[in-house]
């Protein structure tokens, strides 16, 4: 190297490319600006997975202190996505993907159905329980029954005022609105030619039915305005909004079945990925597991983490479509057994340079606990980042709302072995305002390297133009030892060319 590129720091492979005898954590370097583009940094876009992606590169860490259905939804709907944590029951946690998948879907594919036999008050216990206005009345209380009629909320309050609270004994058949004075459309039907039905019609709601009369989905006219207001959103094919669930090798969950269960029963809500978490290491079992939910859902993305290895990471790439680069949450993996993680920069670019290698995305997760570290992770190759710390914060975020000292703050219980208990943290507002925050600070840092976009950052990593500075040495920690204080230094071998 000669002496003008050594002035202008160096590149990712000499720092952190593995030849190093130290690695890097995400505060041991910086990056030096280039040439700003006079063009704003217009996308923010990456790849969860082999066959999603995103419009705004942001995932929620599978962490019950992080991602269940508020954050899973706040995040979709702003472009991101959410992976549900399965420290819960598999019945919780499948609850949690369905009410994901229902929540603003432009075609509702399981609306709430009762069998003609039900009562109004039975009726209006259910729209109470789903959070809905409406009911369908339906032969066997199923979607996919032959549709008799709907009943909404609004009838059955007049009819309790007209006639008193005991007709809400009466069965529906005489409560709902018959199927012959509904207006219905016909599958096959697109969003637009419903939604344009809907105006035309003039109704509220737009039942879907198959040759056989049966219902097969609905679409109501308060979901068709949210969703124009939702451009960036996360959706399937069938516009329903993306979402990830965790599951794990044959864990037993109080009593609810092996791991397998929760795949499937994950599956049949509808979750459009699932993580293989691999907190407590990678073994054949693991690898077989992989493979086997790879054959039995092939439609599925498989995502497997977390992962801090370079060697786990090249075996689970043969089957994965993606995979989370971080830590076990509550560090029961480091240092046991003389087993430590990989320091957390070096992990991401190594780690992500090997996914890219395989044809699939890797998320950043461990070390994505500030704003400045969220950026870096992009930085170094990650696809997306899991910015967990940041998201935990939030308005969405699970844990009881309470207000301490002026401050609106929020109690949840920690899991972690090492410290259990209840974690408080300060909430700092809803998702919606802070991602726009977040984005922006990644977009500022992109232009000031000479990026117009995330989808650069990869290439100018590669080729070298992206280049590094690393810290001086100084003092790292400061420890009190036997009243004294003993000062150790950070090092590595690239710190000789002070």
């Amino acid at each position: 190297m000669t002496i003008g590129d050594a002035a202008d720091g160096w590149t990712a492979e000499q720092i952190l490319g593995g030849s190093a005898v130290q690695g890097c954590d995400m505060n041991d370097f910086v990056f030096l600006p280039a040439v700003q583009s006079l063009e704003p940094v217009a996308k923010f876009s990456g790849r969860f997975s082999k066959n999603i992606s995103l419009k705004t590169a942001v995932v929620g860490s599978p962490s019950p202190s992080v991602t269940e259905t508020d954050m899973a939804i706040a995040l979709a709907l702003n472009g991101g996505i959410g992976i549900i944590h399965k420290q819960q029951s598999i019945a919780a946690q499948a609850a949690m993907v369905k009410a994901v998948k229902s929540h603003q879907s432009a075609f509702n594919l399981s609306p709430s159905a009762l069998g003609p036999q039900c009562t109004g008050r039975e009726a209006l216990q259910k729209m109470a329980k789903d959070k809905c206005s409406c009911i369908a009345v339906t032969d066997g209380g199923r979607v996919g029954g032959r549709l008799f009629g709907f009943v909404t909320k609004r009838d059955l309050d007049a009819h309790e005022s007209t006639h008193g609270p005991a007709v809400l004994d009466q069965k529906l058949t005489s409560l709902m609105i018959s199927s012959a004075n509904l207006v219905y459309a016909s599958e096959p039907i697109t969003y637009r030619e419903a939604q344009k039905m809907l105006c035309e019609k003039k109704v509220g709601k737009l039942p879907i039915l198959n040759s056989e009369k049966e219902l097969v989905a609905l679409i109501c006219k308060g979901d068709t305005r949210k969703f124009a207001q939702n451009a960036l959103a996360s959706r399937d094919p069938n516009l329903q909004l993306l979402v990830a669930a965790a599951v794990s090798v044959d864990e037993e969950t109080e009593g609810d079945g092996l791991g397998w269960d929760r795949a499937r029963a994950l599956v049949d809500a509808g979750v459009d990925a699932l993580l293989l978490e691999t907190d407590s290491g990678v073994s054949d079992a693991t690898l077989a597991f992989l493979k086997r939910l790879k054959a039995a859902y092939v439609t599925t993305d498989i995502i497997c983490g977390r992962v801090s290895s370079v060697r786990v990471a090249q075996e689970l790439c043969r089957d994965a479509d993606g995979l989370l680069i971080g830590f076990p949450e509550d560090g029961s993996t480091i240092e046991s057994g003389g087993v430590t993680a990989k320091p957390n920069a070096s992990a991401i670019y190594q780690i992500a340079r090997c996914a890219r290698m395989n044809g699939i995305p890797a998320i950043a997760e461990g070390g994505v606990d500030s704003l400045v570290n969220f950026g870096k992770a992009f930085a170094l190759g990650a696809a997306c980042a899991a910015p967990g710390p940041l998201l935990a914060r939030t308005q969405e975020s699970p844990g009881e709302v309470v207000y301490r000292n002026g401050q609106r703050v929020k109690i949840r219980e920690r899991k972690s072995w090492r410290t259990p208990g209840e974690g408080v943290v300060v909430d700092k507002g809803s998702v919606e305002d802070f991602l726009p925050c977040l984005i922006e600070s990644v977009k500022l840092g992109l232009a000031a390297l000479g990026l117009k976009n995330l989808a650069e950052v990869h290439p100018s990593l590669a080729s070298g133009s992206l280049r590094f500075e690393l810290k001086r040495p100084k003092v790292a920690q400061t420890e009190l030892e036997g009243g004294l204080q003993v000062r150790r230094l950070a090092t590595h071998p690239l710190f000789d060319r002070w």
